[in-house]
């Protein structure tokens, strides 16, 4: 494990997360696939080089392919007694040492050349393209994993400028653009433009004219189809770049306001959100089907048509012999530059929609590599096993000693700072309390004790170093109960060993956290016991059960700080009471930080903060703080304590 250390975050300068896909800046075909190839490291780089140089390669063999077919042409045209052997083809017989045998066995040896060249080819293309495709998914994978470890490293405040579905989005199908679109259209690109280079110059020094009147032709119907559809297939690809975004977001507010939309019925108007999108998604993906379609059948038009008039002008102005041979010779090249052809337009107007799609990706990625200290994600690898390990130890080392010195934090959003000249300490065991009104700055408090923030001055320490290293050293030795505990789908063992793998969950522990938080009881009402499925969002438990068992994931690990914002809200009176027994059962072992509003929670506590408008108004026990501050003591008088 490798303990990182603090960076103050700036605020980016540029449209971030969190203002909607329309925001994130957009960069050029070229300059989207070269970022493409700069989020690989220089190995993966140089494989790309090699992957696109045996591409390249195998349009050598066509070439070989589409020679032999024209000597084959000739051959046999000379073999009916119309014409003689063209003498540049004589040359070449002679050169294969062939001339000497008769038309039927050339041709026939020519032939069987031809096909097993092009046999070839084909079988290679096939396994390479086979491990291109490996190439690029494993890039997906990498670059997908780089960005995440980066993105969850990074303090609340970046997160949060970053909507879910965003995130989601850049994360999954923005990744995929980036690797598998736009690097492999572009392994695309670069072997058939090579293709059509080899095949070209052949072309232009056996017919130069010919060669230069056809390729005019194609490469204008390719140009005009390019800039037409190309157009056509950007608005597509924005348009189900925005749907796939707006149709996460929508799943995610209907899952999470499921029993408001119920009782109001708006059920109904998510689904037509949701139905609207998914139309409009349909038919946009239809029409981009459509359009990489459409050159398929202009290009093959365009070839017939083009054979048909080279076919008759040859054989009316050359003897049959050069006639067939050129007519061989520029079917079979148009026969593998027409698919050449589709294979580019294809993969232009791929390159065009990914260089859209990814644009989230890549400002994810500029973002993030912009911040300080972004080594973080690529040095702090904490395994299962780490985690485990550090649980069974129990801490060595560490004693939950907490100093906060004039630490000061203001959100981005906000004039005045939320916490300012924050100065406290305490010893290991004991119970700290922040108390005071929404917005005194208790939770912000609880979040850089969990660096969850980073103060932008001042020093928070715990046992003696900032609360990352604490983390990063002794993982789960500091834990925190939220006011709205988040379950995972699974079961009550996984949410309780929330991350961990099965064969690393310790049972025992998972069952001593659930009688601490007074949740075993209940459990013995299901047959599966730990193994009781929570479903979606805990919906299968009451509000108190779910704080409950948020209150066994915090103890499963045996934590020396613990920290909690209002964790008992949620609970009846009787299992509130039962709980604050339990923490102070816990007294001498564990440092408690408790954000409560209820101040009859917090009464025993070693240490009592009383916040107001992010300034500590007054420090000490229960009643030193009454005798301090004249507002807490009114309100201790009004609840009868």
């Amino acid at each position: 494990m490798t303990e990182p250390g603090s960076a103050e975050l700036p605020e980016p300068d540029s449209t971030h997360g969190g203002k909607g896909i329309d925001d994130f800046h957009k960069r050029g075909i070229l300059a989207s696939s070269r970022k493409s190839i700069s989020l690989l490291d220089p190995r993966k780089r140089r494989l790309l080089i090699i992957a696109a140089g045996l591409q390249v390669s195998l349009g050598l063999l066509d070439l070989i392919g589409i020679a032999i077919i024209g000597l084959v042409a000739a051959v046999a045209v000379s073999g009916l007694g119309v014409s003689d052997i063209p003498a540049p083809v004589e040359k070449v017989l002679d050169s294969l040492g062939i001339s000497g045998l008769t038309v039927s066995q050339i041709s026939i040896i020519l032939a069987l050349f031809a096909v097993t060249t092009l046999v070839v080819k084909t079988g290679l293309s096939a396994l390479m393209a086979r491990r291109i495709m490996v190439f690029l998914a494993n890039r997906q994978a990498e670059l997908s994993v780089k960005l995440a470890r980066n993105f969850l490293s990074r303090p609340l405040v970046v997160i949060q400028k970053w909507t879910t579905s965003e995130a989601t989005y850049a994360l999954g199908g923005g990744v995929t653009a980036v690797t598998v679109a736009l690097l492999g259209a572009g392994i695309t690109i670069i072997s058939e433009v090579f293709l059509f280079s080899i095949v070209g110059i052949t072309l232009l020094i056996y017919d130069p004219i010919l060669t230069i009147v056809s390729f005019a032709f194609f490469l204008t119907i390719v140009l005009v189809l390019q800039r037409i559809l190309g157009r056509w297939s950007a608005r597509n690809a924005q348009v189900m770049t925005d749907n796939h975004i707006a149709n996460l977001t929508i799943v995610s507010e209907a899952l999470a306001t499921y029993r408001e939309s119920t009782v109001l019925n708006r059920r109904d108007l998510y689904v037509a959100k949701f139905e609207n999108n998914a139309l409009t998604a349909a038919h946009t993906s239809a029409l981009s089907a459509y359009i990489m379609e459409i050159p398929k059948y202009v290009l093959e038009a365009a070839l017939y048509l083009g054979m048909l008039i080279l076919a008759v002008v040859q054989f009316l102005t050359k003897d049959w012999g050069a006639a067939a041979a050129t007519t061989a010779l520029f079917l079979a090249a148009g026969s593998r530059i027409i698919p050449a052809l589709l294979r580019l337009q294809g993969a232009g107007i791929t390159v065009r929609n990914a260089s859209i799609q990814a644009q989230p990706t890549f400002f994810m990625y500029d973002y993030l590599t912009a911040l300080p200290n972004n080594e973080i994600s690529s040095s702090a690898r904490i395994t299962a096993r780490d985690i485990h390990r550090s649980i069974e130890s129990g801490y060595p080392g560490f004693e939950a000693k907490i100093v906060m010195k004039n630490v000061e934090l203001k959100y981005d959003s906000s004039v005045d700072p939320a916490v300012t000249g924050i100065s406290f300490s305490c010893k290991a065991g004991d119970s700290v309390a922040l108390v005071g009104s929404t917005g005194a700055g208790k939770s912000t408090l609880a979040d850089l004790l969990l660096n969850v923030l980073d103060p932008d001055s001042g020093q928070v320490l715990v046992g003696g170093v900032t609360p990352r290293e604490a983390i990063f050293r002794w993982p789960g030795s500091i834990s925190y109960v939220p006011q709205n505990v988040a379950l995972t789908i699974g079961t009550v063992r996984d949410n309780v060993a929330l991350g961990l793998p099965r064969d690393l969950i310790d049972d025992d522990l998972v069952w001593d956290a659930l009688h601490r938080a007074h949740l075993a009881d209940f459990l013995t009402e299901f047959r599966e016991g730990i193994d009781t499925n929570v479903g979606e969002r805990g919906f299968r438990l009451s509000g108190g059960q779910r704080q409950r068992l948020g209150i066994a994931r915090a103890l499963y690990t045996k934590p020396k700080l613990l920290v909690l914002d209002e964790a008992t809200s949620a609970l009846d009176s009787e299992t509130e009471q039962a709980i604050i027994e339990m923490l102070n059962e816990l007294e001498s072992e564990v440092t408690t930080v408790t954000v409560a509003h209820r101040l009859a929670t917090v009464r025993r506590a070693d240490l009592l903060i009383y916040l107001k408008e992010g300034h500590s108004i007054a420090q000490g026990t229960f009643e030193e703080v009454r005798a301090i501050a004249p507002d807490f003591d009114r309100q201790a008088v009004l609840l009868g304590l």
